[in-house]
């Protein structure tokens, strides 16, 4: 299978929720993501949202494509202010069925050379302390922990976990 990395296009978001959706397989008590097992993903309105972001300045998203499907992402958002304008946000993705292959390294380094490209100084990511996966990708890359928030995320099923705050300086 021929993985191809590229950025996200207008009318990708319906594949995008497609990836999501086809990760949930039941687990939804074991989610770090906000978004999966949530019936309102699928909403025409945040299909539109999400495609509108893709074609915003401050918005970058990256997806893995495997020939017919998305099967993972990584994204980016700016900061619109004055003294934050130099970091974004990013976080990544990759459904259950393609995970371990080396994916998510693959579009996170291309996140982070797109960043630099992009004139940005620091990448930071949030991520539960218990999804040790994403942990140790990002300091594989180069992220640090940088401090750690308790009940940082709410699960869909009402618990809260605590996350990690992570930063890359570029």
């Amino acid at each position: 299978m021929r993985m191809i990395i590229r950025r996200a296009r207008l009318g990708d978001a319906k594949n995008i929720a497609e990836c999501f959706y086809a990760s949930c397989e039941g687990l939804c008590k074991k989610c770090y993501n906000k978004y999966l097992c949530n019936d309102t993903l699928y909403s025409e309105k945040k299909i539109a949202t999400l495609d509108k972001r893709l074609g915003t300045k401050n918005h970058l998203m990256l997806v893995a494509t495997d020939s017919s499907k998305i099967v993972g992402f990584a994204s980016l958002v700016g900061n619109s202010t004055e003294k934050t304008r130099h970091r974004a946000e990013c976080g990544w993705f990759v459904s259950i069925g393609h995970s371990r292959q080396g994916i998510a390294t693959r579009l996170v380094d291309k996140l982070i050379k797109e960043a630099k490209k992009s004139g940005l100084r620091k990448l930071e990511a949030e991520a539960a302390v218990e999804n040790i996966a994403s942990v140790n990708l990002a300091k594989k890359l180069g992220f640090e922990i940088e401090g750690k928030k308790k009940a940082g995320m709410l699960l869909d099923d009402g618990k809260f976990v605590d996350t990690y705050i992570l930063g890359k300086v570029l």
